[in-house]
């Protein structure tokens, strides 16, 4: 499970960026990108410590991964992507992020 979690974080970190990247291109702010790049930092550190074994490491996991899904992901979906008229690749975006930060609390509870 240690393994699926670290994979988790890479694809909720990979995804979120690559997402920003799209908007930008299309006038989203550089903010969400440079804030985006903090993030994938940040799990990008939490991914290495939870494959070293760090026991704290899939808490921080499990609650990063619960607050966004419960709180983050709902306001983003009314706030900014209905109001954007989403396309194909905003749906998938929301679905694959949505989907992995389920991955990311179901392999921090099971590491």
């Amino acid at each position: 499970m240690r393994e699926l979690l670290v994979v988790a974080l890479a694809v909720v970190a990979a995804s979120g960026f690559a997402y920003r990247l799209h908007r930008l291109r299309f006038g989203g702010p550089i903010a969400d990108v440079a804030g985006q790049a903090l993030l994938g930092v940040g799990l990008g550190l939490l991914a290495l410590a939870a494959a070293h074994g760090v026991a704290w490491a899939r808490w921080v996991a499990l609650g990063f991964a619960v607050i966004f899904a419960v709180v983050v992901m709902p306001v983003w979906v009314l706030a900014v992507l209905i109001p954007l008229r989403p396309g194909a690749i905003d749906l998938a975006f929301t679905v694959l992020y949505w989907a992995a930060l389920g991955v990311v609390a179901v392999a921090a509870v099971l590491a």
